[in-house]
């Protein structure tokens, strides 16, 4: 106990200089503390469990001081302005609640993410979040895009609100990048001065931030509309950062992306105070959802899909659900039964929880606004914006509930515009030119998938780096080749099965305390080497393949190997067809 005490009192922060009633006060908190652990309580859970929950206590309850020494802070310390959101909902002392939403892509294909932003943005604010504290990243392409048949407005589901309307948007277009991105979330001012609305998450010691992604995803890696990607590690050390400026109480990521748990398996340590759920497990697709064909489905003038099913889901909860009551445990229950299809997975994938779970059993509208209490909106809280459509919407009596739902892989939903014109195309003139767009965007992809198989397999020919590439995936060289099937010269190929390891396979990583790799500025500069081998940069499909680059990291290949692989793989014809593909890409 008295480890776990002194443990406690080297990481509790506060805010007034300390004296001698502080210290007092501070004897006290840990003699209270110490009665806590010696009643048992601490013996009924794990150790860090128990050093958790009193830390927390204790940092609650503790009269803290404001060392900007001790933050690196300086001039940059979080500013403190009176509470003037909503109540917390555990934590009577939390001055603040914060969101950054951001969707990632663009183009009319990726409806899906700029619309699941534009309702989180709805959620929050109905939930009493003030406009000023919620921060909206989106490339803003879809409202006006000319393939929009209901111009200027944005659905997230079939019969649902216009969520664009109202909408406050502080970056968009070319500002939207992962560079921004990190600088917003860790409250650089100076990084976005003169870019966008240059507002930023200026939350501090007494705070809750709620982050919100929506876009594609990879092994390892979050797709942005314009520049690099962002990578897990970046987001690690920026949360990090975070933590030790002292920017947050708790910090809680909603993930909506394929392979989106391998941004955190491995990285998330639990101390950080930080709680992530993710639309997928690191090896599976996430779903787009209320797509052409589907029941329900968007009205036959929509050729894409509204959203995504991890997204609708948090929020349909939201909408119908009390807040001041349910728990993120709830929610998280709740979510991934429907975004699992009923534990069947037949269209839906693995909800998944990481870093720290005692602030699962916190109320979800400590993070989503404790105004959503359910259908009808408290009179006390705060107003939403009344010039909302969304809140006239669920005012009139017309609350969300949740759904029958189909879903599609996120991948294959970039392709349903192109195949909604082939099936709806009224002339045969427009059904020729809507089946030369999707053969063109599916040809392009096979021809990327092609092009990555080669390169592996051809990785398992070049002398210098098989053997690397056996030990890694513990092979030999007898199980590695097989006899070509009707080859005179009886050349060596390596076996279909082994090259499909490479290409997929996981490698055991990531997993429980080891994360996709350990070296990420080989994985940065294999991505690289991909995009001056091809000629273009890797896309929001050929992403995917971010996995054989991975494991070819892992194995103690460099860039100089991938060149020589992709070196007459198809590779830069795939680049080239991708360039005029129909398919938007990020």
């Amino acid at each position: 106990a008295k480890r776990h005490i002194c443990m406690i009192i080297m990481g509790v922060r506060s805010k007034t200089p300390p004296s001698g009633v502080s210290f007092v006060a501070a004897g006290f908190c840990l003699l209270v503390a110490l009665c806590h652990l010696q009643q048992g309580q601490a013996a009924q859970a794990s150790s860090s469990s128990s050093f958790s929950s009193v830390k927390k206590w204790i940092s609650s309850h503790l009269p803290t001081w404001n060392d900007a020494s001790s933050t690196g802070l300086g001039q940059d310390s979080p500013e403190e302005d009176p509470q003037t959101d909503f109540e917390d909902g555990d934590d009577n002392t939390v001055r603040a609640h914060w969101a950054l939403l951001i969707a990632g892509s663009a183009g009319w294909g990726n409806y899906r993410h700029q619309s699941d932003v534009s309702h989180a943005y709805h959620v929050l604010r109905r939930g009493g979040f003030e406009e000023r504290h919620v921060i909206v990243m989106v490339y803003d392409d879809i409202a006006h895009n000319v393939e929009n048949p209901a111009p200027g407005k944005i659905f997230n589901s079939p019969g649902g609100p216009d969520v664009y309307d109202g909408l406050k948007v502080d970056y968009s277009g070319q500002d939207v990048n992962a560079k921004n991105f990190l600088s917003v979330l860790g409250g650089d001012k100076a990084a976005v001065k003169g870019v966008g609305s240059g507002r930023v998450i200026a939350s501090g010691p007494n705070d809750r931030v709620f982050v919100f992604y929506s876009d594609h995803g990879a092994p390892g890696l979050l797709g942005m509309p314009t520049g690099d990607f962002l990578y897990a590690d970046q987001l690690m050390a920026t949360l990090k950062k975070m933590y030790k400026a002292r920017r947050y109480r708790e910090a809680v990521l909603y993930i909506e992306a394929c392979e989106s748990g391998s941004m955190f398996e491995g990285l998330l340590d639990e101390g950080l105070n930080i709680y992530a759920t993710t639309a997928a497990n690191a090896e599976e697709s996430s779903w787009g959802t209320y797509c052409p064909g589907m029941d329900p489905a968007p009205g036959d003038e929509f050729n894409t899909c509204l959203g995504d099913l991890y997204s609708v889901a948090w929020m349909e909860n939201s909408e119908v659900a009390d807040l001041t009551q349910e728990t993120l445990q709830v929610q998280y229950m709740l979510v991934r039964t429907r975004t699992s299809n009923n534990y069947t997975y037949m269209m839906g994938s693995h909800v998944m929880q990481y870093g720290d779970m005692d602030i699962q059993r916190e109320k979800a509208g400590d993070y989503m606004g404790m105004c959503n209490s359910g259908p009808e909106v408290d009179p006390e809280c705060p107003a939403p914006s009344p010039s909302s459509a969304y809140s006239s919407h669920l005012n009139q009596g017309h609350p969300r509930k949740p759904l029958p739902h189909h879903a599609v892989p996120q991948r294959d939903a970039d392709l349903e515009p192109l195949r909604h014109k082939y099936a709806h195309a009224k002339t045969p003139e427009a059904k020729a030119a809507a089946k030369a767009a999707l053969d063109a965007a599916l040809g392009a992809r096979r021809r990327v998938d092609d092009a990555a198989r080669a390169a592996a397999s051809r990785l398992f020919l070049l002398p210098h780096v098989s053997h690397k590439l056996m030990s890694a995936l513990s092979l030999q060289p007898r199980t590695v080749f097989a006899a070509q099937a009707g080859s005179a010269s009886n050349k060596l190929t390596p076996d279909p099965a082994v090259v499909n390891q490479l290409l997929h396979g996981t490698m055991g990583r990531p997993s429980k305390g080891v994360p996709l790799v350990d070296d990420w500025d080989c994985l940065r500069a294999m991505v690289a080497q991909w995009g001056a081998s091809c000629g273009r940069p890797m896309d929001q499909y050929s992403m995917k393949h971010s996995r054989l680059l991975a494991n070819l990291c892992n194995a103690g290949l460099g860039p100089q190997d991938l060149k020589a692989a992709l070196h007459g793989s198809g590779c830069e014809e795939a680049g080239a067809e991708a360039i005029h593909a129909s398919v938007p890409i990020s």
